[in-house]
């Protein structure tokens, strides 16, 4: 690489390659920003860096954000990671990015596993100039992938001319919230001794007169400033002192544009809509006529003589992007739109193909233009669907009413819904819908729509657009039956189990005899919801084995939560092993993870679940995947006695329901009665949950059948001395073990309520030894309790504690402290005998403070291990071994890889922790054994 010449900017230079050596010594993450007006040296600074950091032996990218080129999602980043002789990424890993192309989440995810894995073996750097013009997924991509790879040494490069726009205030708000170090490079003008040096070294001395003015007045743009001296040097060799050239860069363009033969100054001002570097053998391709002999060889020496071009002799380009603006800004609009319609018809001929021609098609087409709608067609048929969605609604605004216009509307609505943009999807739909003539047409759409509404839980309007579109007299057999099964879907959420079964049933026997699969997909979801709300899981796990065979892996998270709620944790298992080996799993599957864990009583590992999906969620802007964590994360931390950690985590959860009234509450409203609980108000708890338990039978969801909140709402109920919620928890459990016959966790918690009711030993004790071989610790640990009481009541003393003990050494194994003190008590209150455990508190920092999850992480990580090859050991997914990092880092005081290995081989010989951790660290490690 050629060494960049930078003046007058040394000082942030040095403050660049400080921080390149303290990422590569740290291994931490960073963000250098450049940011400053246009022409102020911010592509110099960026080759400058760049260049001192492949001095330091980073493996580097480069990219560069076009305006005229937004139209490729994330093309800035994917050209960084395949760009120049040693690319980041070899032609494997980089082809296998392909499929997720239209899923952007997860194609952002397997990036950080591979930079991952590349940072550890030297540190990275990306650079990407001109970021604000970044397009939408590249803008996703820099605000999570610094801090995904905060622990390694990858530090990203970037150049904006905005210092606090919406962009770069969300890149560094997220990049503070990971640990992201940002150090901004603010570009301000040169000094007047910087310009008259560089006038020097140009000029060969300091101009006088009219020039110097002119130089003053350039206000110490670097950019403009050699511009300026260029135009004087030329006029010196040509004899000529004329100090005459303009301060305004426009006109200053202007007047070389006017030295230039016509064609050719035609040809430049092409080149500037076309917005891209030119090849030289298709100049004629792109001026629209044929060049006489020897312009090619003109357009390359002409351009370079004015200054205003660049390149080899192959290719040419602007020297910088503010000629090529200056150019287009002088152009006339209707000879914009005359040229960006040229550029269009020139990429399509020279075989660059829709997608590079659809962002002139955009600046130029006009309602009525039927071949400009066909090209961002074709453009967004090679699309993935968020970029799809927006050059199909383009399209939408050229097609005049008619079947043309309701087939790209159908084809807009379903990229957006694919997008995860249903209320792009919906609007865009009834734009549509008010324009087109027919039934069927108007039925094909209002299908997607009604799908869109599904997911945003918006059932209400689901049945109003249901019931008026099967009301046309024109809708086709296919189109009717797609929409009777989602009004069976809507009626699982909307009406009693027994007519939302009826009518799933219907629509499943219409869809198979017309063949229509998408009808039969609809109808068999209605069959699933409609078994889980009523707690038959045995039937929703046939209902959602059938969807995966129907529409793929796209209920599988569905089907794994069915497999849990019928104590079959190993097949679920196996399931979630199979979608880890693609490094991310989906929101729906990750909330599978999430329960797993949580009824295993893996709490450390649920926790970092949860903590995930929260960001997830919020990453995809899903309030409902948010919700979902946070209430997770408010259970764990009451089950450790956490009650102002509880409160804590419900309130975000109670914040984003409230944003979206359309996320479903009965979860929230389970919390809030068992905080009430755990603050000592029963009968608050009572006030807040009995509505809701007492219409559990007829639930729209599936909420009361996890096992386990049975015996909360009884406790609750029998303190309060209230027989009619009492009795209806108990017929609830009853029920549970009624639908699932065979399964154990159902039918040992029904002896253990009726147990606790009606103070029966033998149905308690009858409860120990169903759950004792179930596969959820934590049951067998209530109903351990109960039984260990009801004996210590009972004056069976010796069998009491027994029975309390194996308890005991369950919730003190979990760090549930409420539990422990309750049987601390009860042993205490009883006269036993046995010395009364303790449970140590944890610390808040150092090794002793992290928890076993964690522990287990931090050695494999310390130990040279990536998060990809750390799941995989520990069966974990790769976003929650990140989440288990950020977790260590705090509780240690690191911020990387490279400072936690460090500190793993400091710790002093002594150290239980050092003990444990040194032969793991040196080791070739196995598989540790899970709590």
């Amino acid at each position: 690489m050629a060494e960049t010449e930078l003046r007058g900017r040394g000082a942030e230079l040095t403050r660049a390659i400080a921080a390149l050596r303290a990422a590569a010594h740290t291994g931490q993450g960073t963000i250098i920003l450049i940011t400053g007006e246009a022409g102020i040296g911010k592509t110099a600074m960026l080759h400058a860096v760049a260049e001192q950091a492949t001095r330091q032996g980073y493996a580097a990218g480069f990219g560069k954000a076009e305006e005229m080129d937004q139209i490729a999602p994330g093309a800035p980043l994917l050209v960084a990671l395949r760009s120049g002789a040693r690319p980041l990424l070899d032609s494997d890993g980089f082809t296998g990015l392909a499929s997720l192309y239209g899923q952007h989440l997860w194609l952002i995810d397997r990036i950080a596993t591979l930079l991952e894995e590349l940072a550890a073996r030297g540190p990275v750097l990306i650079a990407i100039d001109d970021a604000q013009w970044a397009d939408r997924l590249s803008r996703f991509a820099l605000r999570i992938l610094p801090g995904r790879l905060a622990g390694s040494p990858v530090v990203w490069l970037l150049t904006s001319r905005e210092d606090r726009g919406t962009a770069i205030e969300e890149l560094t708000a997220a990049a503070d919230a990971d640990g992201v170090v940002v150090h901004r490079l603010e570009l301000g003008p040169l000094t007047s001794d910087d310009v008259e040096h560089l006038a020097v070294a140009r000029l060969g001395e300091l101009p006088g007169g009219r020039a110097y003015e002119l130089l003053r007045g350039v206000g110490g743009n670097p950019f403009l400033t050699v511009q300026l001296l260029d135009g004087l040097a030329r006029e010196q060799a040509e004899g000529r002192i004329e100090g005459a050239v303009p301060a305004g860069l426009i006109t200053l363009t202007r007047r070389r544009m006017a030295t230039l033969p016509a064609g050719l100054a035609d040809l430049v001002r092409a080149a500037a809509v076309l917005g891209r570097p030119l090849p030289v053998e298709e100049a004629a391709q792109l001026r629209g006529e044929p060049l006489p002999p020897g312009w090619s060889e003109l357009v390359v020496a002409t351009g370079l003589m004015t200054g205003l071009m660049t390149g080899t002799g192959a290719r040419v380009t602007f020297r910088h992007d503010l000629v090529r603006e200056s150019v287009y800004a002088d152009l006339l609009p209707a000879d914009r739109r005359a040229l960006h319609r040229r550029c269009w018809h020139y990429l399509i001929a020279a075989g660059y193909g829709p997608a590079a021609a659809a962002p002139h098609v955009q600046a130029c087409a006009e309602p009525g233009d039927n071949e400009a709608a066909a090209v961002l067609r074709e453009a967004a048929a090679l699309s993935p669907p968020d970029t799809a969605g927006d050059l199909l609604r383009h399209a939408l605004k050229l097609i005049d009413p008619g079947p043309e216009k309701c087939q790209v509307g159908l084809e807009a609505v379903d990229a957006l819904v694919r997008a995860q943009r249903p209320a792009d999807a919906i609007a865009t739909a009834d734009r549509v819908l008010a324009q087109i003539p027919g039934d069927d047409g108007a039925a094909r759409i209002q299908v997607l729509v009604v799908r869109a509404l599904w997911h945003m839980g918006r059932h209400a309007e689901m049945v109003r657009r249901i019931h008026e579109t099967l009301a046309l007299p024109a809708v086709s057999a296919d189109q009717r039956a797609r929409l009777i099964s989602a009004e069976a879907l809507t009626m699982t959420r909307t009406e009693p189990a027994a007519v939302a079964l009826a009518a799933a049933r219907d629509a499943l026997a219409e869809a198979l005899r017309l063949g229509d699969v998408t009808a039969e997909e609809i109808a068999t979801e209605a069959l699933g919801e409609v078994a889980r709300n009523e707690g038959r899981h045995a039937d929703a796990l046939t209902c959602f084995r059938r969807l995966r065979e129907l529409a793929g892996d796209r209920y599988l998270g569905e089907e794994i939560t069915a497999l849990q709620l019928l104590d079959r944790y190993d097949e679920a298992g196996e399931l979630l092993a199979a979608a880890r080996r693609d490094d991310t799993l989906p929101p729906s599957v990750l909330f599978a993870q999430m329960w797993q864990d949580f009824n295993l009583s893996r709490f450390d590992d649920a926790e970092a679940d949860a903590l995930t999906l929260v960001r997830i969620g919020d990453e995809l802007g899903s309030h409902a995947y948010a919700v979902e964590g946070w209430m997770i994360l408010s259970a764990i931390a009451l089950g450790r006695g956490d009650l102002e950690k509880a409160y804590e985590y419900l309130a975000p959860a109670e914040r984003r329901a409230q944003a979206d009234a359309d996320i479903p509450m009965p979860g929230l409203v389970l919390m809030r009665g068992w905080i009430a609980s755990a603050r000592g108000d029963a009968a608050e708890s009572v006030r807040i949950l009995k509505p809701h338990l007492m219409g559990a039978r007829e639930s729209r969801s599936y909420w009361p059948w996890w096992p386990g909140w049975m015996r909360v709402f009884t406790q609750i109920g029998l303190a309060t001395g209230d027989e009619e919620f009492v009795a209806e928890a108990t017929a609830l459990a009853a029920l549970g073990a009624e639908r699932n016959p065979g399964v154990r966790s159902f039918a040992g918690l029904d002896a253990q309520i009726r147990g606790i009711v009606a103070g029966d030993l033998t149905l308690l004790a009858e409860a120990v030894e169903i759950l004792r071989p179930a596969p959820r610790p934590m049951l067998l640990a209530s109903a351990l309790i109960d039984h260990g009481f009801a004996l210590l009541e009972a004056g069976a003393h010796r069998e009491a504690v027994d029975q309390l003990g194996d308890a005991w050494h369950f919730f003190d194994r979990v760090g549930n402290k409420p539990a422990l003190a309750a049987l601390q008590r009860g042993l205490q209150a009883a006269g036993s005998r046995r010395k009364p455990w303790a449970a140590p508190a944890r610390p808040v920092s150092g090794w002793g403070a992290l928890t076993d999850s964690e522990l287990r992480v931090a050695r494999l990580i310390g130990a040279g291990r990536t998060n990809r090859e750390a799941g995989a050991e520990l069966d974990l997914s790769p976003n929650t071994v990140a989440t288990h990092l950020r977790a260590i880092f705090a509780k240690l005081g690191v911020r990387s890889r490279v400072q936690l290995a460090n500190l793993m081989h400091t710790l002093p010989e002594s150290s239980d922790v050092a003990q444990d951790t040194a032969v793991v660290a040196l080791s070739d490690l196995g598989h540790p054994e899970r709590p």
